[in-house]
């Protein structure tokens, strides 16, 4: 479809600050919202290029404001509009994307989006952006540049085994980490570069900007 390789997803829920969202699109020109993310589009002055989902969240005057972007309706009650947007960057082939506005105040909705990474595993890269951190996949090994000091946090969505750290204060040496039995929460970098293996499980890594 396009020579973008990365796209952002604006879903309906809590957003980062302007100035961080600023550093995110410096890189991406193609923006797609997830029904409900068009209202938070529009207030951030946000150009989006297309909108997808089944239309029960936008508002009648984001609606009209944005009567010239592409809409995509899609009905599927098995599946959440963030899950649309993502369908629609699979499509399109894109390479990677970036979500912003996928937390919020419910919890159901928080985890339904997280799950995301396990559903689209292999098809597309994820990053999720909140407004205190970023969310990504361990694919067997991730190196973390600048982390000294900040706080790492490792979570497992299923049992994940053959865990090991370097540069963290609390090490991990082939360790399992499974949700109810041990997770890997606020941790600390101690040098500028952090590596985390895994080798076998779907493990994500969450890391403070600040």
């Amino acid at each position: 479809m396009n020579k973008q390789k990365t796209a952002l997803i604006v879903a309906n829920g809590t957003m980062p600050k302007r100035s961080a969202l600023n550093k995110i699109i410096s890189g991406i020109n193609y923006i797609i919202c997830a029904d409900g993310g068009a209202n938070h589009a529009r207030r951030m002055k946000l150009q989006p290029d297309v909108i997808v989902g089944d239309l029960d969240s936008i508002t009648y005057n984001t609606k009209k404001y944005y009567s010239h972007v592409p809409v995509i309706f899609n009905g599927d009650r098995n599946s959440t509009d963030l899950e649309k947007a993502i369908h629609y960057c699979v499509r399109n082939k894109f390479k990677s994307i970036v979500v912003v506005g996928a937390t919020g105040d419910r919890i159901d909705h928080t985890i339904g989006n997280v799950g995301c990474f396990k559903k689209f595993s292999g098809k597309v890269d994820i990053k999720m952006v909140d407004p205190v951190g970023e969310l990504s996949l361990i694919k067997k090994e991730i190196k973390v540049a600048n982390a000294i000091g900040k706080t790492i946090s490792l979570i497992p969505i299923d049992k994940c085994k053959g865990v090991s750290t370097k540069n963290l204060k609390y090490q991990l040496k082939n360790d399992v980490l499974e949700i109810g039995s041990r997770e890997g929460t606020s941790n600390e970098a101690v040098s500028d570069v952090v590596t985390v293996t895994v080798k076998s499980g779907f493990l994500l890594l969450y890391i403070t900007n600040r």
